[in-house]
């Protein structure tokens, strides 16, 4: 009998890649081993997305994966970087509606979800974060071996299952709490064929006595297959045999079975298309060595059989870098193009201790896997998601855990003598306009204490008019530190609000007594009746001017002074910031103390404050919702909380790469130049490789598809030629644009000459010696003049994504080198 009551299951997986579905498989087999009756459901996340743009999204996925693989890696790191300096994961794209998970869940009523997917678990992590969800076990299993900004889904979530204890190491080198991240490598699927390698071989006609390699690269067969048996082939002089799976590729599965006409016969092809699981696991099992693309799923498949793996370089992005560990583990050796994946499985098969040496170490890393530990954590009934209690956040009630570790750690990354403390507006209801105080507060700290005006300070009552207390107590303090305080108005401030701390250290000392002096001189004038708060005269934002100026900050005075307006915490905030960023004694930092989410306060809601000397900028704060403000883009760590966790988190975000608008040409990013250079070598690998095509293979094309596929191949040439004229006349706008027009109207002259309904030998030969030339001048153009411009390239790569997506409809048929 069970150990487990009934339990109620979700796993969500994506269907974007088969490696999702089969972990997601996997691991409802394994807790259908612990508890038969638990009632499990696999679920695609993509099925939340809008139908179009989901069938858009994944053959652009696919085309870009396929054909360009620098841009496809380009995009990969800088979502990546957008991940780990984002302000919060909620402010990321998002392609599944939060909404459409939320009630599908709600209408379900899981004990427990799982998420085969980062996308589903960042989602899930979001809702967990408003709050919701509380009282569903969160589970993510990481089916790759990459860690980008993964470790901050994995804070916000219960549990995180991990293929590595390498990437366990990483993810608490980030912050992620122990409790948080379980090893429990990836759960494969282990052939379950019994048959020996003898019977599996023959059932598809080959021999057990001869050497043999699968090739496969998921479902939709990307790589050159071609390529790597003709690298198989010119090296290896014995009889071979090998399993070319393509999945969906059928363009791949043609130019196969034209190859085995052309290959001696010594060297037996099978060739097949989408092949039950199953069987591809029973073909890994048997075989002597497997070629495959570096996913998650399929190698360590592999690695639990001790099949000797070679990857390819298909996919690159997070592909590369599943690659590279598997590759430093020693449980598999990485090819740099097709050509090369041919040698070394030459190599493998000449060096058998070579060969065994990657077994062995493939048996290390299968000890890694223990998939019992996910399925216990979804069937465990006894493990509660963590609440926070009732009285979180609110005066005496719970605090944060541990504020004073967290901001030691803090000021030993960015010591600060001098802290200025912008609080944004609150409400305890979302409004454009925050009604009680749209203009925030600023408060200075100096040293240890921080100075922050008390407005309803009573000397009778109270004799500081500025509050004395640590940062602490500023941010995260529940007990009222005098009588006339007001819980996250004058302290306990994140709670209830979102703040900006300037921290700047290098002050000289005479400065600090300066300013610590009137802070004292401010009091004496309060305790002596002589000053008073005052809106408009004397609010936080003229206290903290008369501090700075005492020490020798201060701006010279402009038109609005002048005029008299009441000063603005936003203005002198800011204007106190160009003052220290321009001296070059100083060390300035901008970090941010987040709202603690799930906290009880009277405040809920923040805004960014306000200011009536910058209307223009006040306007579009009020109109818009999410996108936050520059001076938030410029924080560089924080401290935040998640849902229903009471620790506070200090995260680096100085991997920021804000991307410059289109209309701002003079500021260039990081992530722009990356793009822009890799755009321009893919355009230029696909025209070498269009170019490289032999006329010969015009003509085997011809016995597959006949005139109309040799003109749909011409037809892309020409179109890939066109956009890169487009581009040089957009971008270069001098001589040598117009050297490639001139060379691309000759090209045209000589596409018109090719006849319609005949092959033209002499005609397409003429026509690809031309194109020929074009390559070689586009390639001098845009690369040994270094003139690409980084803003417009990034138009040139969205209209070249663009303009190949629509010309090659049947993209997702072709292979690498479509």
């Amino acid at each position: 009998m069970s150990a487990y009551p009934n339990r109620k299951i979700v796993i969500f997986y994506s269907s974007i890649g088969y490696g999702h579905i089969s972990a997601a498989q996997a691991v409802k087999e394994e807790i259908s081993k612990l508890n038969p009756k638990a009632q499990v459901l696999l679920q695609d996340i993509r099925e939340f997305m809008h139908p179009i743009w989901r069938r858009i999204d994944e053959r652009l996925y696919w085309f870009v994966a396929a054909n360009l693989p620098e841009c496809f890696d380009a995009l990969f790191h800088n979502v990546q970087a957008r991940g780990n300096s984002a302000l919060s994961l909620s402010q990321l794209p998002n392609d599944y509606p939060e909404e459409k998970v939320l009630e599908f869940l709600k209408n379900l009523a899981p004990d427990a979800v799982l998420a085969a997917h980062y996308g589903s678990a960042q989602v899930l992590g979001n809702l967990r974060e408003k709050g919701l969800l509380t009282d569903i076990r969160i589970g993510w299993l990481h089916t790759d071996f990459f860690e980008g900004y993964l470790p901050r889904i994995s804070k916000r979530i219960d549990r995180t299952f991990l293929a590595h204890h390498e990437l366990e190491s990483r993810w608490l080198a980030a912050g992620v709490p122990a409790e948080k991240v379980v090893t429990s490598g990836l759960p494969v699927c282990i052939c379950n064929d019994d048959r020996g390698r003898e019977a599996i071989l023959n059932a598809i006609g080959l021999y057990a006595h001869w050497p043999t390699v699968v090739i496969t690269s998921g479902k939709e067969g990307v790589s050159n297959y071609s390529a790597i048996i003709e690298g198989i082939a010119e090296g290896y002089q014995d009889h071979i045999q090998i399993i070319a799976v393509c999945g969906k590729n059928t363009r791949q599965q043609a130019m196969l079975n034209e190859l085995k006409g052309r290959l001696a016969e010594r060297i037996i092809i099978r060739v097949f298309g989408l092949v039950p699981h199953n069987d591809l696991l029973s073909w890994v099992k048997a075989a002597d060595i497997l070629i495959t693309k570096a996913g998650g799923m399929t190698p360590v498949e592999a690695f639990a059989m001790s099949t000797p793996t070679v990857l390819i370089d298909a996919v690159s992005g997070h592909e590369r870098e599943n690659a590279a560990l598997f590759t430093r583990l020693g449980v598999a050796e990485q090819a740099v193009d097709p050509k090369h994946a041919g040698k070394l499985v030459n190599s493998l098969l000449a060096d058998r201790k070579r060969a065994d040496a990657m077994r062995k170490a493939q048996r290390e890393f299968k000890e890694n896997i223990n998939i019992a530990r996910i399925a216990e954590f979804a069937l465990d009934e006894t493990f509660v998601p963590v609440v926070p209690p009732p009285d979180f956040g609110v005066e005496n009630g719970a605090p944060v855990l541990n504020m004073n570790e967290t901001l030691a750690e803090l000021d030993a990354q960015v010591p600060a003598e001098l802290e200025l403390l912008l609080s944004y507006s609150t409400s305890q209801k979302p409004q454009r306009i925050v009604l009680e105080n749209p203009f925030g507060h600023i408060a200075i700290r100096i040293h240890d204490t921080v100075y922050s005006a008390n407005y309803i300070a009573d000397p009778s009552v109270d004799p500081n008019f500025l509050q004395h207390m640590g940062l602490a107590d500023y941010l995260y303090g529940v007990c009222r530190p005098s009588p006339l305080q007001i819980h996250t108005n004058t302290y306990g401030m994140a709670y209830g609000r979102e703040n900006i701390g300037l921290r700047v250290s290098g002050i000289a000392p005479w400065r600090i007594d300066a300013m610590v002096n009137e802070a004292n001189q401010i009091e004496d004038g309060f305790r002596s009746g002589k000053l008073r708060w005052d809106r408009s005269n004397f609010n936080c934002a003229d206290i903290v001017k008369r501090i700075l100026h005492a020490g020798g900050y201060s701006n010279p005075p402009t038109l609005l002074d002048k005029l008299g307006l009441p000063a603005m915490p936003l203005d002198v905030f800011e204007r106190a910031r160009a003052v220290f960023e321009n001296d070059p004694s100083l060390r300035v930092e901008l970090v941010a103390y987040r709202q603690i989410p799930g906290t009880h306060a009277s405040y809920r809601f923040s805004r960014f404050p306000l200011s009536i000397r910058q209307p223009l900028r006040s306007m579009a704060l009020i109109i818009k919702d999410s996108h936050p403000d520059s001076l938030g883009n410029a924080v560089t760590r924080q401290i935040t909380g998640f849902g229903g966790d009471r620790r506070l988190y200090l995260e680096d975000l100085r991997t920021h790469l804000p991307i410059a608008a289109i209309d701002e040409p003079i500021q260039f990013s990081r992530s722009h130049r990356r793009l822009a250079d890799a755009a321009a070598k893919d355009l230029r690998r696909l025209l070498e490789v269009n170019a490289a095509l032999h006329l010969r293979e015009f003509k085997h094309l011809k016995l597959f598809y006949g005139t109309k596929e040799i003109r749909r191949l011409l037809d892309r040439t020409l179109d890939l030629a066109r956009i890169a004229t487009e581009r040089a006349e957009y971008m270069l706008k001098d001589e040598g644009a117009k050297r490639l027009r001139r060379l691309f109207i000759e090209l045209v002259c000589d596409y018109g000459r090719i006849s319609r309904l005949h092959i033209q030998s002499q005609k397409i030969d003429a026509y690809l010696k031309r194109f020929q030339n074009f390559e070689t001048a586009m390639v001098h153009e845009f690369t040994n003049r270094r003139l690409i411009r980084f803003a417009r390239a990034s138009t040139f790569w969205r209209s070249l994504r663009l303009r190949l997506s629509r010309r090659n409809k049947t993209g997702d048929r072709q292979g690498k080198n479509g």
